[in-house]
C-alpha cells in the first residue's frame, strides 16, 4: 500500500467472519462497498445494500455517495440515498443502523501535510515569559472562579426546576380532584331505580370518590413534600456555594498578590543571571570564533602548500618531458646522419663498381671472340652487383622507415607515462584535498554542536560550563582519533612516517612498503603489483602539523616512534649499500622479453625515488664503480666485439648490408652499419640484457637499467651505444 492511499479503520471489534474488513484501503479514485459481488470491498451483512456506497476521488478531494437502503451517517449526520459528502481527515462512518461497521476515515496525504503556521525562531525575553506565567495564572484563576459560578448557576436553575415541578404538582392534583368530583357527579345524575337503593349507590359513590380524594391528595402531598425537601436542599446547596465563591476570590486574590510579588523577585534575580550568561556566552563566542579563524587559516596554508607541490611536480615532469625529447632529436640526428653516411658509402661504392666495369668493356671490347664467353660472365656479374645494391639501397629505406616508426612508438610512450604520472599525481592531490575538506566539515560539525548546546543553556537559564578548554580538548581528541583511523598506515598501525603512494593508490609508511617488497611485489591491501612508488610530501607535512595541535601524549608517542623508525631505516639502508656493493660485481642475466625491459623501467623509477634519501652513500658507489671498470675493461671489448658480429649474423637487413658491402670497405663503415642496426632493434640481438659496463667516468648508481639499449651495468649518460 503506498503512503499517500486513504483507508478506513475500524472503530469497534468486529465478528470473527469480518476480520478481514478491519482495516480497508480506498485502492482506486472510484471505490464501491456493498453486499453484491462486483464491489471493490464485499460486506456480506444482511444491513448493507448490494450497492452501499461508493468513495470518490476529485482532484484532491474524497467524497462519499449514499447509495444504501437505510442510508449512512458521517459526523452524526445522515445523508440520505442519493447525497454525497466531502470526508475530511479522521472523519467517523457509520454504514447501517445498527452500528456494527463504524469507520474512521484516515487520509495519508493530510497527515504530513506542512504546517502552516510559521515557527517562532527568536527566543522570548524574560518580559515574554513573565507575562505569559501572568496569563496563565489569572487563567487558571478565572477559570476556578468559573467553575464556582456554573455550580451556583445550576444549582439556582435546579432550584426553579423544583419550583416550578411543584406548582405543575399542585395544578394536577387539583385537575385530578376536579376530575374525580365530576365523574362522581354524573354517575350519581345517572342512578336510577328506588329512592332507597338510589341513596345507597349515591352514598357509596360518595365514599369511593372520598377515597380516591383522599389518595390523590396523600400522594400529591408526598410528591410536594418531597419537592419542598429538595428545594430545601438546593437552598442549602446555594449558600454554601456562595459562601465557597468568596471564601475562593479571597483566596485567589491573595494568592495572585503573593505570586505576582514573587514572580517579580525570581524575574529580577533571573535577570542578572541572565545577564552574566549573555556575557559568559559572548566570550565562548568570541574564543570560538577565534578558533574558526585559526583552521580556516591552517586550511588555506594547506590547501596552498599542496597547490605548491602539485606545480612544482608538473613543472618537473614538464622540463623531463623537454629533457627526454632534446635526447631523442639529438639520437634521431646521430641516426640520420648515420644513414646519409651509409647512402654516401653505398654510392660510392656503386660508381666505383659502375668504373671498374666501363673499363672491363673498353677491355672486353679488344678481346677476340674467344673471350665473348668471358664477357658475357661479367655481363651476369654486373646484373647482380646492380640488384644487389638495389637492394641495399631499399634496405636502407626500410631501416630508416622502422627507424622513424620506433622513434615515434618511443614519443607515445614516454607520452603516456608522463601523462600517467601526471594524472596519479593529480589523483592523489584531490583525496587529500577531499580527506582536508571532510575533516574540516567534521570540525564544523562539532563547532555546529557547541553551539547548540550553549542555545540549550540559554533556553534553560542554567549555569554555564567553567571554560571552552574541556570542549577544545574534546575536539582535539576527536580530530586525533580522526587522523589515527584515516591516516594510518595498515602494515603498522600507525600514522604514516615518510608517507609513500604506489601505483594503485594505497599509501604506506617508507619502511614498511620496503620491508613488504622483500616478501610481495604486490600492494599489501589490493594485491596489484607494485609499479611505481610516489612520496606523498603533503601528507608528511599535514600530518606534522597537526600533530603539534594534539595531546602532549600523542606528541610524545608520535617521536618515541620517528626516533625507533630512523634507526630502523639507517639499518636498513646499511644493509641495501653492503648488498649493492656485492652485487656489482656480477653479471646478471634477464629474460629476453620487451615486457621486463619495461618493468625493468619502472624499477629504474622506483628506486630513484627511493635512493633520493641516501645520498651520502654516492660517493661510495663511484669508487666501486671506477674500479670495478678498470679490472673488467678486458672484457668489455670482448663484449663488444660479440655484439658486433651477433647484430650482423641476426638482423635481416643487417646481412643484406654486409653482403651488399665490398670487400676493400674501410672498418670504420662496418662499425657504423653495426651500430646502426643494434639501434634499430633486430630480431637477432638488438638490445643487451646482460651488465654492460658505461663509458669510463660516467656515474652509474649500482641498480636499474640503460633506457637507450636497456642493458644493466649502467645508465644512459654513460651507455656505450650512444
Amino acid at each position: 500500500m503506498e503512503d499517500n492511499t486513504p483507508v478506513l479503520i475500524c472503530k469497534k471489534p468486529l465478528k470473527p467472519e469480518f476480520q478481514h474488513l478491519k482495516e480497508i484501503a480506498l485502492t482506486c479514485d472510484n471505490f464501491t462497498l456493498g453486499r453484491g459481488l462486483n464491489n471493490s470491498a464485499i460486506v456480506a451483512f444482511i444491513s448493507i445494500s448490494r450497492n452501499h456506497c461508493t468513495f470518490k476521488k476529485v482532484e484532491n478531494d474524497w467524497i462519499v455517495e449514499d447509495n444504501s437502503s437505510f442510508g449512512i451517517i458521517v459526523n452524526g449526520n445522515q445523508l440520505g440515498k442519493g447525497k454525497q459528502k466531502k470526508l475530511n481527515h479522521e472523519d467517523t462512518i457509520v454504514l447501517e443502523p445498527s452500528e456494527e461497521f463504524v469507520y474512521q476515515f484516515i487520509n495519508q496525504s493530510e497527515i504530513f501535510e506542512i504546517p502552516r503556521k510559521r515557527i517562532k525562531l527568536e527566543k522570548p525575553d524574560c518580559e515574554d515569559i513573565i507575562n505569559d506565567v501572568k496569563l496563565t495564572f489569572e487563567q487558571s484563576q478565572s477559570y476556578e472562579i468559573k467553575h464556582i459560578e456554573k455550580k451556583i448557576q445550576n444549582a439556582k436553575s435546579m432550584q426553579e426546576t423544583s419550583r416550578i415541578l411543584k406548582e405543575q404538582l399542585q395544578l394536577d392534583m387539583d385537575r385530578k380532584m376536579k376530575q374525580l368530583e365530576n365523574d362522581c357527579a354524573l354517575r350519581i345524575e345517572n342512578l336510577q331505580g328506588e329512592k332507597n337503593h338510589v341513596e345507597e349507590q349515591k352514598a357509596i359513590l360518595l365514599a369511593e370518590r372520598d377515597a380516591q380524594l383522599a389518595f390523590v391528595k396523600e400522594e400529591m402531598e408526598g410528591k410536594i413534600t418531597e419537592l419542598k425537601n429538595q428545594i430545601q436542599k438546593h437552598n442549602e446547596t446555594e449558600s454554601e456555594l456562595l459562601k465557597e465563591n468568596n471564601n475562593l476570590k479571597e483566596k485567589l486574590l491573595k494568592e495572585r498578590e503573593e505570586f505576582l510579588a514573587e514572580l517579580n523577585r525570581e524575574s529580577s534575580s533571573k535577570q542578572e543571571m541572565l545577564d552574566k550568561l549573555k556575557a559568559k556566552m559572548k566570550e565562548q563566542e568570541e574564543v570560538r570564533l577565534k578558533e574558526k579563524e585559526a583552521l580556516e587559516q591552517m586550511l588555506k596554508n594547506e590547501v596552498e602548500q599542496i597547490r605548491l607541490a602539485k606545480e612544482k611536480e608538473l613543472k618537473e615532469l614538464e622540463e623531463l618531458k623537454q629533457q627526454r625529447e632534446k635526447e631523442l632529436e639529438q639520437e634521431l640526428t646521430d641516426i640520420r646522419k648515420d644513414l646519409e653516411l651509409k647512402v654516401q658509402t653505398a654510392e660510392q661504392n656503386r660508381l666505383k663498381a659502375e668504373q671498374l666495369l666501363n673499363e672491363q668493356m673498353e677491355e672486353r671490347k679488344k678481346l677476340t671472340d674467344e673471350e665473348k664467353v668471358k664477357r658475357e660472365q661479367l655481363m651476369q656479374e654486373r646484373e647482380e652487383i646492380q640488384k644487389k645494391l638495389t637492394e641495399a639501397e631499399c634496405s636502407a629505406v626500410k631501416s630508416i622507415e622502422e627507424l622513424k616508426a620506433r622513434v615515434q612508438e618511443r614519443e607515445t610512450e614516454l607520452a603516456a607515462l608522463a601523462a600517467d604520472r601526471i594524472q596519479k599525481q593529480a589523483e592523489q592531490s584531490s583525496e587529500v584535498i577531499n580527506s582536508l575538506q571532510e575533516q574540516l566539515e567534521k570540525v564544523k560539525s562539532q563547532l555546529e554542536s557547541v553551539e547548540s548546546e550553549k542555545k540549550n543553556l540559554l533556553e534553560s537559564l542554567g549555569a554555564a560550563d567553567p571554560g571552552g578548554s574541556s570542549t577544545k580538548q574534546s575536539t582535539l581528541a576527536e580530530v586525533g582519533e580522526l587522523m589515527e583511523n584515516e591516516l594510518q598506515c595498515s602494515i603498522c598501525a600507525e600514522l604514516f612516517v615518510a608517507a609513500t603512494t604506489l601505483n594503485c593508490s594505497h599509501t604506506f609508511c617508507k619502511y614498511c612498503i620496503t620491508m613488504w617488497k622483500k616478501k610481495k611485489k604486490d600492494c599489501p591491501i589490493c594485491r596489484t603489483a607494485i609499479t611505481s612508488e610516489c612520496k606523498s610530501l603533503v601528507l608528511d607535512s599535514f600530518i606534522e602539523k597537526m600533530v603539534q595541535s594534539l595531546t602532549e601524549e600523542m606528541k610524545i608517542k608520535r617521536q618515541e616512534m620517528l626516533k625507533a623508525r630512523e634507526e630502523l631505516e639507517s639499518e636498513l639502508a646499511r644493509q641495501q649499500s653492503v648488498g649493492t656493493s656485492r652485487g656489482s660485481h656480477s653479471y646478471v642475466e634477464s629474460d629476453n622479453s620487451d615486457s621486463e625491459f619495461l618493468e625493468g623501467e619502472e624499477e629504474e623509477e622506483e628506486y630513484d625515488e627511493e635512493y633520493d634519501d641516501y645520498d651520502s652513500y654516492w660517493p661510495f658507489r663511484h669508487r666501486i664503480f671506477d674500479d670495478w671498470s678498470d679490472t673488467d675493461s678486458g672484457s668489455d671489448d670482448a663484449d663488444d666485439s660479440d655484439e658486433r658480429s651477433g647484430a650482423a649474423a641476426g638482423g635481416d637487413h643487417g646481412g643484406a648490408a654486409a653482403a651488399a658491402a665490398p670487400a676493400g670497405a674501410p672498418h670504420g663503415d662496418a662499425t657504423v652499419s653495426d651500430s646502426t642496426e643494434r639501434r634499430a632493434g633486430g630480431d637477432g640481438g638488438g638490445r643487451r640484457r646482460g651488465n654492460v659496463p658505461g663509458v669510463p667516468g660516467s656515474y652509474y648508481g649500482g641498480y636499474g637499467r640503460c633506457y637507450s639499449c636497456g642493458a644493466r651495468g649502467h645508465w644512459a649518460p654513460g651507455c656505450p651505444f650512444r
